[in-house]
């Protein structure tokens, strides 16, 4: 089974830095929502990564079985 992750960096002037990972399509947006939340701040830039453009049928573990419900 995949992991769903958030990545988060934080540089030494208090920037932060958060990345989704194994969090496929739209989904991955609610995770930046709820770490704005969290942390009272606006994201002020993002970016897709490819994990972004894949749906769930490409989302397939070595036994070829879905891993998104």
């Amino acid at each position: 089974m995949i992991q769903k992750k958030l990545q988060i960096n934080v540089d030494a002037d208090g920037n932060i830095k958060a990345e989704t990972l194994g969090i496929h399509g739209s989904k991955c947006l609610d995770y930046v929502s709820v770490l704005e939340d969290l942390l009272d701040a606006q994201s002020v830039e993002s970016k897709f990564t490819a994990d972004y453009t894949k749906n769930e049928s490409e989302i397939v573990n070595d036994q070829g079985v879905s891993n998104e419900s």
